[in-house]
């Protein structure tokens, strides 16, 4: 049962881990008997979240329901997109004016990061989100009441203010219930789960709304989010601890270089591949004349590469080190759009989105691996400005390869967004860390590097 749990016999006992910099405290890592037979069996639960947490190394009941309303939080992020025509003829608007409910989503959503991730240093995690999931499941109910385009603009921004507590306090539960060895194993599990849920989302908003309507959806789907808020509020408070980081302010975590690397290559990342990925659509149906529908299809690949990579995290580590995966990450992704350029058939489309999949698993959950260790003690509010810094990243790219594509000159997008991938995961492989490894820097580096404690 420890093996299916990720923990190994040599693991009681005798595991140690390094925190912090220039630190000689070695800590003792050890496992209770008890948390090695409480792997949940998955049974009840939908096939991709039980398919998630298998192995769960170990897995606890809070995360499980993490996870599951993570899960609908990444459907709802998508889910508007295929019946924008629907929602703008019930409300007598243009399909222009009723996306910028998604645009107004999405900038609640990151800004709320600066919130939530303080907050939950302060509280908890469990008390934060499950109080933001009541907020979201109610305006997710309220917008299928709207009746004026205003009114579904102003609910849905409520909704994405909420939304956003879930995802990145979720990681951040992670960081704290995960010694940092096991960390990005789970970490990959969440990327195969949302990314699954932002995959599919589009079709299966489509079709409900399709055969019911977008209103009963929404209403549907709200109070469905409710079930997993529900049993979080029949959890007992988390033990925690005064925290003693209370002083740790936003610029101190900018003036460490360690963390100005995560947070540069999240922004980084996000400015060229969210950025990138915003035309993809529209380059397919340039480049090969497909429809939407089929362009969609092709487009969901990137999904199944990321799932297929998230599932497989716990064997690939096995061979891999942290540092190594970042690499081939970013040279999977920046590959997928360099074959791009030169033209060829829509199977060449396919294979580069299911690599582009693989490559940001690999890629992006060694940055949110390290995001989590930025801080132990203000852990919220060290991983708030990762996230932001993602979404500043996303917007700024979206912005900025929107003139390209107005020019024609998708060519230029994808050799900026591939060669820049690839320097990203170069950097982030060799990246300054405070703790040793194969790929890592020597002892005598990280003194020179890094700031005393």
């Amino acid at each position: 049962m420890g093996r299916a749990c990720g923990i190994g016999a040599g693991a009681v006992g005798g595991a140690s881990l390094t925190r912090g910099c220039n630190s000689a405290i070695l800590k003792k890592i050890a496992v209770d008997a008890s948390r090695r037979s409480s792997c949940p069996s998955g049974g009840g639960m939908p096939p991709i979240l039980s398919a998630a947490i298998r192995g769960c190394y170990p897995m606890t009941f809070p995360l499980v329901l993490l996870m599951t309303l993570s899960f609908l939080v990444s459907v709802d992020v998508r889910i508007l997109a295929p019946i924008l025509p629907s929602i703008s003829a019930s409300l007598s608007s243009s399909p222009g004016s009723i996306g910028l409910a998604m645009t107004t989503y999405s900038f609640a959503y990151g800004l709320g990061q600066l919130v939530y991730g303080p907050l939950s240093d302060r509280l908890s995690r469990i008390a934060v989100v499950r109080t933001a999931g009541v907020a979201f499941a109610l305006f997710t109910v309220l917008s299928a009441l709207s009746v004026t385009t205003w009114q579904f603009i102003g609910v849905r921004l409520l909704a994405g203010s909420f939304a956003g507590a879930v995802i990145p306090l979720t990681l951040v539960y992670i960081g704290d219930t995960f010694e940092y060895e096991r960390r990005q194993v789970v970490l990959g599990r969440l990327s195969a789960l949302t990314s699954a849920a932002m995959a599919f989302s589009a079709a299966i908003g489509g079709a409900v709304a399709h055969f019911v309507s977008w209103r009963w959806m929404l209403v549907g789907y709200g109070l469905l989010a409710m079930v997993p808020v529900g049993l979080m509020w029949r959890l007992g408070a988390e033990k925690k601890e005064k925290p003693a980081a209370s002083a740790e302010s936003y610029g101190m975590f900018l003036r460490d270089r360690r963390a100005l690397f995560v947070y540069a290559g999240v922004l980084l990342e996000g400015f060229l591949m969210w950025g990138a990925v915003t035309y993809l659509g529209s380059f397919g149906e340039r480049r090969y004349g497909l429809d939407q529908f089929t362009v969609g299809l092709l487009l969901a690949f990137f999904g199944v590469g990321t799932v297929t990579g998230g599932l497989l995290m716990g064997r690939i580590r096995r061979f891999l080190s942290e540092n190594l995966l970042a690499g081939l990450g970013g040279l999977f992704m920046g590959s997928s759009f360099l074959v791009l350029i030169p033209g060829g058939r829509p199977i060449l489309f396919a294979c580069g989105m299911f690599t582009l999949g693989l490559g940001f698993v690999g890629l992006h959950t060694t940055l949110q691996l390290r995001g989590t260790e930025i801080s132990e003690t203000a852990r919220g509010k060290a991983f708030s400005l990762f996230t932001f810094s993602l979404f500043s990243g996303v917007s700024l790219g979206s912005a900025a390869f929107g003139r390209l594509v107005d020019g024609g000159h998708y060519g230029a997008m994808f050799t900026i967004a591939g060669i820049g991938l690839i320097a990203i995961g170069l950097a982030t492989a060799f990246a300054p860390q405070c703790r040793t490894g194969r790929w890592g820097w020597d002892e005598a580096r990280m003194r020179d590097f890094c700031p005393l404690e």
